[in-house]
């Protein structure tokens, strides 16, 4: 609170309390709530109208019988961009009192010197960023920077204020193009959604790719695995029987000899009868398999 005596500041800094005072015009307070976070509108207003024909019941206890409508004011709302478009942009600026003297004394009008302030620095931001960086990406650092160029100056004024926040409530096209800007910003939005299966089917198909690749190569070797280990066994199989040969040359060429016979014959069935020298000579008597009649 603040107590004054004939107009003159005697006491700048009254506590909550009970206090006393002279009577008018001697002593006068005047309170100001330095704590509250106050609202200013701008680009629309926020009318309150009472319901004539249905009274609404407000859910949770509300102000029966009123209602609340937004009023469009359009020499606050109309912004030009960095790219020469008209914007319609709604927000709302939160402030509070940083110094109750300097607020209650030295500004005429400071709700309207905060609405000022907090359109001229959106202006100036507005018209140095594009639309689409206003309509998508940029809005938080819009706001972050209408912040800190209000304080800025509104300090240089010495309006006793301190910014909280700035709100871009709702940001569009005119009424009259607005139905353009949607069409424009689907098609942006298709474009963008086709980039990204394009992009999702380009990674499927390397990815795919990569491990047929990768399949071929382990294949590949396995295959020369395979074939090292077969050359091996089949040399190793080739020094053990030039060994035997070397051992008993008569009886390995007969084995081998009996040996290509049934590799060679497997379904028929055969009769080795040895001949009259010796082990080496044979008869070989190749007979029709078992089941299996002439045509």
């Amino acid at each position: 609170g603040l107590r004054t005596r004939f107009g003159r500041l005697v006491d700048p800094d009254v506590p909550p309390g009970l206090h006393y005072r002279l009577p008018w015009p001697i002593d006068g307070h005047r309170i100001v709530e330095s704590a509250r976070v106050r609202r200013i509108e701008v680009g629309f207003r926020t009318a309150r109208r009472a319901a004539v024909e249905s009274p609404l019941v407000m859910p949770g206890g509300g102000h029966p019988g009123f209602w609340y409508q937004r009023e469009k004011v359009p020499e606050e709302s109309f912004l030009l961009t960095g790219d020469e478009n008209i914007i319609d942009i709604a927000f709302t600026v939160q402030y509070a009192v940083r110094d109750p003297v300097v607020f209650a004394y030295q500004v005429a009008e400071p709700e309207e010197l905060v609405r000022s302030v907090a359109i001229s620095v959106l202006r100036s931001i507005v018209a140095t960023t594009t639309v689409d960086a206003i309509y998508t990406s940029a809005r938080d650092e819009v706001e972050r920077r209408a912040v800190a160029g209000a304080q800025a100056l509104l300090d240089a004024y010495g309006a006793g204020v301190r910014l909280v926040s700035v709100n871009l409530l709702s940001v569009h096209a005119p009424e009259e193009v607005h139905a353009a800007f949607r069409d424009v910003a689907s098609a942006h939005e298709d474009k963008l959604l086709i980039i990204n299966r394009a992009t999702t089917f380009a990674e499927e198909g390397v990815n795919l790719a990569q491990g047929d690749a990768a399949a071929m190569v382990e294949s590949a070797r396995a295959f020369k695995a395979q074939r090292i280990m077969e050359a091996e066994g089949d040399a190793l199989a080739f020094a053990l029987r030039e060994k035997a040969y070397r051992r008993a040359p008569e009886l390995t060429r007969f084995r081998l000899y009996v040996e290509a016979l049934e590799e060679i014959l497997p379904g028929t069935q055969k009769i080795l009868r040895p001949g009259r020298a010796d082990v080496k000579d044979f008869d070989l008597w190749l007979l029709q398999p078992l089941g299996r009649r002439n045509p």
